[in-house]
């Protein structure tokens, strides 16, 4: 039983190996002092089945642009003592899977303010945009209430 398993897999990869090579495309390129090895490794040589893949939902007078999909949150100033940066705390509830009470949870973010608008208290709409620091990408677009002194 074991053996005729073991030989059912040798031929498996057999004809995986077989359809693999009959998939790359035959040209004269062999007999000009390339040899099939450096032909295989190569990563400009696409076999036919990926390269119509990766066209898929592009025409060829205009190519697929991907849009960048913007997160917006809104939540609270907790410190405005950096140059140009506010740190917000984003709140969010989330179900618990077990208890199914609402639990609130939260995460600070550290924003862009170019113009030192925000104050601590405020609440904001932030947006992320492409990073400006290590840990800064998202900016302010807009202060939505400002704190009560």
């Amino acid at each position: 039983m074991a053996r005729s398993s073991v030989l059912g897999g040798i031929l498996i990869a057999l004809l995986v190996v077989a359809a693999w090579v009959f998939t790359y495309p035959t040209d004269t390129r062999l007999g000009a002092g390339i040899t099939a090895r450096s032909l295989a490794s190569r990563p400009c040589i696409v076999r036919p089945s990926f390269a119509a893949r990766s066209t898929v939902g592009a025409t060829e007078a205009e190519p697929a642009v991907r849009k960048p999909i913007r997160q917006v949150f809104e939540g609270r100033v907790v410190s405005d003592n950096l140059d140009k940066s506010v740190v917000v705390r984003v709140e969010r509830f989330v179900k618990h899977p077990k208890y199914h009470k609402r639990v609130r949870l939260s995460k600070n973010y550290i924003v862009h303010d170019p113009d030192n608008t925000a104050e601590t208290g405020d609440r904001v709409k932030i947006s992320s945009i492409a990073p400006v620091s290590k840990r800064k990408a998202f900016e302010v677009k807009e202060i939505t209430r400002k704190a009560i002194k």
